[in-house]
Formats: C-alpha cells, structure tokens, sequence
C-alpha cells in the first residue's frame, strides 16, 4: 500500500509543480519566462533542420517528435504573443484615467449577507497538525506543506495542475475572475510578477497606483495564507485555496479595499503615525528574528528576544521582554500563533513611514503583562474593542511591564506616607507625624544655614563697597550761588557727602529732591545686586548639594488589595499610589470593587519563597466603581473591627491581611530610647499585649503620644505566628497608627468603652502592673530553662540599661517615704530594692571540671583590693593596706563577700527580712 501511494506521488499528474528556487530557474535558458522572438526563431529552425534530417528514416517516430516539437514552438510563441499584448494593454492604462471598478470578492463581503464563520467552515475543530501522508491522502500536494512565511513569496504555480493544455496554448495564458488574465513564463509556471501584470490588467485596476513591492508583499502573505488553511483543515480544503484563481481574487480584493476604498489596515496606520499601537491588536507570529539570551533570560543586561508579527497585510518587528522570551524559548510562543496584545509601543524612528520602507530599527514593544495568547480564529488587526482586556492579578509578572485593566477589592486602606530620596542615595519611608518633624528640622537647619551663608555674602559685598568707593576729596568752599547751580544728584551726593546737614539747609526744595531721589536709587541698585548675590549663592549652595538642599519628597498611598474575579482566599496584594488626589483619595474605599487600567507591576517582598506582585499607579492610570455583590464580596472582604486581646491568645485567629486594630492602655514602654522599643497594652479584662516597634519613638515622632497610663488606638498592626509567651506579641510597622482620638467609628467605641470601664475600676493600674511584673517574671524563668536562651537572655541583657523588673519598667514604682519617716525605713526600702535587683540575676553556668584542675595557682589566691597609699611605691608588689583606713573605706565590702552571695537562696528567702 505504501508503495503504490509512493507512485501516485510520483506521477507526473501529482509531481511537486513547485519550481525550487527562481536563481536556478533564471539560470536555465528555456525556463527564464522572457524568450525573445529571435530565440524562438533559431529554436524553430533548429527543429526543422532536425526534422529534415531524418525524414530519410521514414519513420513514425521521427513524425511524431517533429510533431512535438513544432507544438512547442508555437506554444511559446502563443505566451509570448500574449505577453506582449498584456504588456500592450498595461500601457495603454497607464496614460488613461481608470475607474474604480469592485472586485467580486469585495463585493460578495460587502453585501450584507451573512458568511460562514471560519470556525464553522472546519466543521467546528481547532486547527491541526497533520502528517505528509494524510495530507496527500486529502489532496494537498508536497510543496505547501513546505510553504512558509520565508519562503511564500518566491512560490510559483504550476498551471498545468489547475488548467487544461489547450486552454494555455489557444489564448497563451488563462483569463480568471474579475477579467485579469494569467500570463505563464515559458516553462508554464506563473510567480509574483505574473500576478503583478494580471493584477494591472485587470478591469478597474489603476497601474499607476500600485508598485510591484505592494504586491509581491500582498502575494506573499496570501500565499502563506491560503496554505496554511489546507495544512490545517484537509478535510475541507484541501486543494481548494491555494489555487490562482483564489490568490488574484485576494489581491483584487485588497486593492479595492486599500487603494480604492483607502480603508488602511492597522500596521499601516501604526507606521504612519496615524493611529496608536496601544490599541487593543490581534497579531499573528510569522518569524523569529532571535531568540535572545540562552543562558540566563533573566539577567538584567539579556539581550530581548524579537520576532516578526502581522496583521494579515503587512508585518514589524516585535522587541519582547523577560518573560515572553522565556515563553518563546519554552515553545509556548510558537510562528502561527496569534497573540492579542495592549498598551504596545513604536520604538527606533520618530518618523512616519510606509511599512514597506520602513526602518530597521522601527519595531513594536511589547510586554507580557498586556499580551496574551489569541483564539484561532480570532481576525487579525485592531480588535473591536480597543480598550485593555481584563487580566487576573495571579498571572502577572513582576518584570512584565504595565497591565492594561485589573478588577479588584479593597482591602485595606493606610495611611499617607512620605519618600524622600536622599541625595547619596537610598529612600526613607515617613509617616505624617514623622514627616511633620523632619521638615521642621530640615527647615531650622536650612535657616540656620542660609542665614550664615546670607552674611557672608552681606560682609564681603560691604567690603568690596568700601573698596570701590572713591576716596574723598577735599570739599571746595561753595557759596551760595555755587549751591544755587547744582542741580545734578550725583554731583549734589558729592557735594553735601554724607554727615553736614548744615550744608542741606543751604539746598532748595527741589535741590534736596533730587538729592534724596539720587540716594534712593544708588539704595536700590546696592540692594538689587546683594539680593542677585544672595539668590546665586543660595542656588550654588543647593547644587552643590550643602546645608541648602531641597528634599525630595513624594507622598504614595498603600492600598492592599485582593483580585475579585479569583477565588476568596487566593491572594493579596498592594497598591501604591503616587501624589493621589483629594478626589480620588474620596473614591477608593475599604470593601467597595475597582476597575483599575494601564497599571505598572513590580517585584514585592518575597513570600514562601516567591515574589508577590505588587502594582504601582501611574499618571494614566484610572479606576472605575464597580457594584459588587453581596456574597462575593462577603467572601474576601472583612470590615474592621477593633481586636479583642483574648482572641490574640487563638492560634486559630486569623485577620484579613494578616493585621488587627486595637485600643489599650499603656502600662510600660521598655527601651523607649533604643532602636527597638516595645510597648506593653492592658485592656479593660486586665489582658495584656506586646507591642515591638521596628523604629525608635524619636525617629517615628511619637515621643509625645506613647508615653505610659496613656490610651492609645492602634491600627494596622502586624500578627505574625504566635509564640509560646503568655503575652501576644504583634509588631508596628512603617503603617501602623497610633492615636489618641482616633476617627475610625470602631476604634472610638472601643475607645470610650475601655475608658468607661477602667475609669469604674479602682487601683486599675497598680493592679495592672502587678500582674504585669508577675507575667514578665514567670516568662523570664521559663526562658532560662533552655541554656541557649540563657546564653541569649545574658548578652541582651548586657546591651541594656538595668531595670528594676528585667525587661519590663513598672509606671508606679514603691513611692517614697514621706518626710516624717524614720531613716531605718528608709535603709530598709533600699535594701528589699537591692535584693530584689540581685535575685533577679541569674546563677552563672557551672564550670566544666578540667578547668579547675588546670587553674593556676595565682588564681585560688584571695584577692585583695586595691587601696590608697600614702606615699608612692615604685614597688610591683603591694602589701595588704592596714586596718586603720579612712571612714569611707570602711564601708567598703569586701569582693569575697560579695562573691559568696547566693543570688538563688536571696530569691528563694523571705525578701522582707
């Protein structure tokens, strides 16, 4: 079976009619479609000189191949008689005035009657790939399965497949629809040029308005068209659209509607800058320009991939970023597919240009985040709706460029917070109240500084004054009628000088006018070059980058926000926006749905292990109020509500976005001064929180307001995994809020509840911190019963100032003794504080037995503490002191006694002793 399918691809009837390359055509003489009339001449003679010789044989044979012969003869002189009458006819059109005249194709499409739609002309199946054999089974021949995008132009018809002989060799070529006739070359195949002198000699069609590069291009993706839909759909049409006839009633076609209808397609108003690239366009993928950085596609100086695309029409060049050059190594941006594609951009020529001129270097951008991959039977060019599709916020890449519309729910809302950029590099992220602080430190600094910087400037112009001023010359002795002549300021200002108001009496009343007018002006001369001065140096100071710069500051709004086209649950993401205004600070509100357009992505923090995406509004971007419904958005959203410190102490708890508000009161503040305080909270149950601040109080200008006894509202703070402690622990970070008249309706009546309640309650706070103390103790216990906890609690200990209770710093400590107090009681209260300071120290590791028994014996000495001589000693060694020392020495402990305390006994006793 195989075999005999192999002759029948082999027989002249199914013959590949594909003539392989045009070079090797052109090099053969009777195949370069251009005989001339002597050529056929000499080839007629030559026949018959060889029919005469041997017509001596008598022979059948010789009669027929004489026959044969004098056929082909008369063949070619039939193609090239008609050749030169089409060449005649083209001509002709060429000086008249050609009316347009609608191609049957055109015609057929613009009537109004329904069409097939692709999908169902393939009985409904995708395209597929289909092997050689089961192609020839169907009827598509050999050479359009080789048939690409390279390749299509140089395709040339073999037109003895699709017409009869006599029909060639009657006419010399083949009339086709809409009246264009087909002219073969000699060895009876027809390429791009015969196309192009069809096209022009058929009826209505201008020469004068097409060139042979419009249609050799048109030609090519017709070509390549019509091939791949017989590769694709065999079964239906097979040997069906890759005929002459179908490829001229295209070009007709796209002549009346490019040329006479001016109806351009959508790369050819792109590259002639008159219209967008960031419409909404369906593109096809016809070639692979490079396939950019092998080795590492995601180094920051890759080289992007770039590949060919096209309406239909015309084709450009498309620069890719990261991501689509990792999907087009990956074979998932394959020629042929057809992706749809947003917000794309122009790059390499400013200039507009016809497309078949077209640069090099223009090229389309495109990124993935605004590109997805097309229906099949999506129609190439502008989409009917140019606005960006909707894409889900889960499928975005970080480097993927701008997304064109995301549909979101808003999560949470924060507050306003300011970047400065600093100038040796590096930004600083500040709340309000923070922002508040530095700028009033920026400014005294900058005051301060200008002020000195303006001084200098005032005594070094002053001295150049004094340095231009003329010296003084000997007054002239003037009388009155000298005075009376004067009329000049300047010479009157020389005259009078600066101190003899005697001589001013002597002036007139316009004299002393123009004398004041005069000293005004040379005022405000002096006064104009020291203010130009000042204004030159403060704009060098602040170049130069000195004590005068200006900050940079931009305000951005972080809002967290979830995709509400997902499943609740799927994820969640921020929103920075930049300089947001009033108006669209009173649009987005927590729990209310959003369209958002033309959004730029970015990487965010990392989380198990994988990037988040975090969007970034810009100048373009819009948002759209959307209605959402009820159970949707009950399923992902949560309004706040202030926290309650018992369900802190739940594993199972788990707040939206992972942050909780709160309302407590203060009842300590440990390393209030360090880089890292912590804050505890009581509620009115006498529950208690921890709070650790990731800034210092100073730093975030909150001094002022954490301060202890104090009723703070918290928000936006952070709950991370519980620890074992018996006090929660939740951390503030860069967004948190603390106030003390809050405005959110749920902190306030959690506010005025708390109040209330701790208000009715007598020595609130003294049992507060009581059980606060007793808390903190039994936790600093627990965490010495691990020794690398011990290790940990010793060298933090270390780093901090001492506090009565470990980590924990009581508000109301023991109150002095009132002034009518016996001193034994006060001896007696600053013991029970020092032992109850020392009990607190935990007993030293023990050492490890091989080191005593390799101490040196100097070490088991009694140690003797220095003491003061009277004389000085140039001795090394010093003998014990005597006995009889000053007062003060006396109260001197010895360090032996010290060492023998038994810290754990002093803690175990009775402290009242």
């Amino acid at each position: 079976m195989f075999q005999k399918d192999k002759d029948e691809h082999n027989h002249p009837c199914h013959s590949n009619t594909h003539v392989p390359s045009v070079k090797e055509a052109q090099n053969t003489a009777d195949v370069t479609g251009s005989k001339s009339k002597e050529d056929i001449q000499t080839l007629a003679d030559t026949a018959d000189g060889d029919v005469k010789n041997h017509l001596g044989g008598g022979t059948e044979d010789f009669a027929a191949e004489a026959s044969g012969v004098s056929d082909m003869v008369q063949n070619l002189q039939n193609i090239e008689h008609a050749r030169n009458m089409q060449d005649m006819r083209i001509r002709k059109k060429k000086r008249q005035t050609i009316q347009p005249l609608p191609g049957s194709l055109f015609l057929t499409k613009t009537s109004g009657v329904s069409r097939i739609p692709l999908k169902a002309a393939g009985n409904g199946r995708p395209p597929a790939r289909y092997a050689h054999k089961q192609l020839y089974r169907y009827g598509v021949q050999q050479h359009v399965c080789e048939i690409t995008s390279e390749n299509a132009e140089s395709f040339r018809f073999s037109l003895q497949q699709f017409f009869k002989q006599e029909a060639l060799t009657d006419g010399g070529g083949v009339q086709l629809a809409d009246g264009g006739w087909l002219i073969p070359r000699n060895d009876g195949t027809a390429g791009k040029e015969e196309f192009y002198r069809a096209l022009c000699d058929t009826p209505g069609v201008d020469p004068k308005l097409i060139s042979e590069e419009w249609v050799h291009n048109h030609y090519r993706w017709i070509v390549w068209k019509q091939a791949a839909m017989e590769r694709s759909f065999p079964a239906t049409m097979g040997s069906l659209r890759l005929t002459p006839e179908q490829v001229l009633l295209q070009l007709k076609y796209r002549y009346d509607v490019e040329v006479d209808h001016s109806r351009r397609p959508a790369l050819r108003k792109i590259m002639e800058k008159d219209d967008t690239a960031a419409k909404t366009l369906v593109l096809c993928v016809c070639g692979i320009v490079s396939a950019g950085d092998v080795q590492n596609p995601q180094a920051a100086d890759t080289k992007a991939a770039a590949v060919w695309l096209t309406d239909g029409w015309y084709a450009i060049k498309a620069l890719l970023d990261g991501p689509l050059t990792s999907m087009l190594r990956k074979g998932r941006l394959a020629i042929g597919g057809k992706l749809i594609i947003h917000g794309a951009e122009l790059i390499g020529s400013q200039d507009a240009c016809c497309p078949l001129e077209a640069p090099e270097s223009l090229m389309l951008k495109i990124c993935a985040n605004s590109s997805r991959r097309a229906r099949w039977d999506a129609k190439l060019g502008f989409h009917r709706d140019s606005r960006p599709f909707l894409l889900p916020v889960s499928c975005l890449y970080g480097s993927g460029g701008p997304v064109g519309c995301v549909d979101v729910v808003v999560l949470r809302s924060y507050p306003l917070q300011w970047m400065e950029r600093k100038a040796e590099g590096g930004v600083v992220f500040r709340s309000a109240r923070a922002e508040e602080k530095e700028e009033r430190r920026h400014n005294s600094h900058k005051q301060k500084a200008m002020e000195s910087l303006l001084a200098e400037v005032q005594a070094e112009f002053e001295k150049e004054e004094k340095g231009k001023n003329k010296p003084q010359r000997k007054r002239r002795t003037l009388s009155r009628q000298d005075f009376a002549s004067l009329q000049d300021g300047e010479e009157l200002h020389e005259e009078v000088g600066d101190d003899p108001a005697y001589l001013e009496a002597l002036l007139s009343d316009k004299q002393l006018e123009t004398l004041r007018s005069y000293r005004r002006s040379l005022m405000e001369k002096r006064q104009a070059e020291l203010q130009e001065r000042c204004r030159r140096a403060v704009q060098q100071a602040e170049d130069d980058g000195s004590s005068c710069t200006k900050r940079d500051v931009t305000p951005v709004w972080r809002l967290c926000i979830a995709d509400s086209t997902d499943r609740p649950g799927s994820g969640v993401y921020q929103l920075n926006i930049w300089r947001p205004s009033s108006d669209l600070q009173a649009l987005l509100k927590e729990g209310h749905r959003y369209k958002v357009y033309n959004v730029a992505t970015s990487d965010g923090k990392k989380r198990g292990g994988k990037a988040a995406v975090q969007l970034s509004a810009t100048k373009k971007t819009q948002f759209q109020d959307l209605q959402a419904s009820l159970e949707r958005l009950s399923a992902c959203f949560q309004p706040r509500a202030s926290a309650s410190f018992v369900d802190l102490q739940n594993p199972e708890f788990q707040p939206l976005c992972g942050e909780v508000d709160l309302t407590g009161y203060v009842v300590s503040v440990t390393d209030g001064q360090g880089p890292s305080p912590s804050l505890y909270l009581v509620d009115g149950k006498l529950d208690f929180i921890k709070v650790r601040c990731f800034s210092s109080l100073v730093q975030s200008g909150l001094e002022d307001v954490v301060k202890p006894r104090i009723l703070l509202a918290l928000s936006n703070l952070q709950l991370r995994a519980q620890s074992p402690a018996p006090v929660p622990i939740l951390y503030a970070g860069d967004l948190t809020l603390f106030s003390t008249n809050p405005k959110q309706i749920h902190l306030q009546d959690s506010f005025s509840q708390l109040r209330t309640l701790v208000q009715a309650q007598e020595n609130f706070f003294a049992i507060a911190e009581e059980k606060l103390s007793h808390l903190v103790r039994c936790n600093d216990l627990s965490s010495m019963s691990s020794p690398a906890l011990q290790d940990r609690k010793i060298c933090v200990t270390s780093q901090q100032p001492i506090r009565s209770f470990g980590s924990f710093t009581p508000v109301s400590r023991n109150p002095p003794p009132p002034p009518n107090s016996s001193e034994k009681d006060q001896r007696s209260l600053k013991r029970r504080r020092a032992l109850d300071y020392l009990s607190r120290i935990p007993s030293p590791p023990p050492l490890l037995p091989h080191l005593g028994a390799a101490a040196s014996p100097c070490l088991n000495k009694t140690f003797n503490p220095p003491r003061r001589s009277e004389t000085r000693s140039t001795l090394t060694v010093q003998t014990p002191a005597p006995k009889s020392v000053s007062s003060v020495e006396g109260e001197w402990v010895n360090d032996e006694e010290l060492a023998m305390i038994d810290t754990q006994a002093l803690h175990d006793g009775d402290l009242s002793k």
